[in-house]
């Protein structure tokens, strides 16, 4: 049944389908985000599993921003322009509820401009630090899609390009963040994040990625991005409060921790910043 629906900055034509559980905003004009609260209370109010939104180029940003993702596109649905396809699953049995809930958790807080200060020593990592990194990543990190508990990877990750700022309790290694730089491309990848347990809640995370983007700058990398664990609220957090913006979830996207995980995507430009 098509609903015809409007507020002070949108207007639009919604689809309640009872039968598969499911709304589609099939046409609007201004911002359709502006209804989600709406369109949410009226999805548990009916049982409804799945919201789906035929969405104009234009904001597609937005939608990602608000944990739709991306399925599908319609070639010229728009007067001939084409509609990408965006759904946001709202029952747990649909979809990956729990980690769109802690997103939307974390956009609706501020965003903390200062990381809290400690005296842990943060400096850029040479090719003598791999040994100590290594047993970091070997500590923190059961399973992991690259081989960083091994050294000789590091100081060849190293050799290449890729750059790395450590945290140290004394001459302990206690934590880390890398970037993995596509001189080519102009781009470089916030990766290989770690911290001991006993040492989180410093946000070191966050001091050593605004370290790593001080480099990248100088060095004219501007565009950063950075795939991180969806399960993981720290590291989402981290990348949120640093002014990245979240981009969209890679599902069952890689073997990392203890099993196949989905990754979440967060892009910053430096040259904004």
């Amino acid at each position: 049944m098509v609903e015809k629906w409007s507020n002070d900055s949108c207007t639009l034509e919604a689809d309640v389908d009872l039968f598969s559980k499911r709304i589609r905003i099939i046409n609007y004009e201004g911002d359709v985000c502006s209804f989600f609260p709406a369109i949410l209370k009226e999805a548990k109010k009916h049982g409804i599993g799945k919201m789906i939104v035929f969405t104009k180029t234009t904001d597609r940003n937005a939608l990602l921003e608000r944990t739709f993702e991306p399925e599908g596109q319609i070639d010229g649905y728009f007067n001939g322009h084409d509609a990408d396809v965006f759904v946001k699953y709202v029952k747990e049995d649909r979809r990956w509820l729990a980690q769109d809930q802690m997103l939307t958790e974390l956009f609706s807080t501020p965003r903390i401009a200062e990381a809290q200060n400690a005296s842990f020593k943060i400096r850029r990592a040479a090719a003598s630090d791999a040994p100590g990194l290594a047993d970091l990543y070997n500590c923190v990190f059961p399973v992991y899609p690259a081989p960083v508990s091994d050294p000789a990877y590091l100081k060849e990750a190293m050799g290449k390009g890729a750059v790395y700022y450590l945290a140290f309790d004394g001459e302990k290694v206690i934590a880390s963040a890398g970037a993995d730089v596509n001189p080519v491309l102009g781009n470089a990848e916030i990766t290989d994040c770690a911290v001991l347990p006993e040492y989180r809640g410093f946000s070191l995370t966050r001091r050593l990625i605004a370290a790593l983007e001080t480099d990248l700058k100088q060095a004219g990398i501007f565009y950063v991005y950075s795939i991180a664990r969806a399960a993981s609220f720290g590291m989402n957090a981290s990348l949120y409060h640093l002014s990245y913006s979240y981009r969209g979830r890679l599902l069952n996207n890689c073997l990392i921790y203890k099993t196949i995980e989905n990754m979440n995507i967060w892009c910053k430009n430096l040259s904004r910043s």
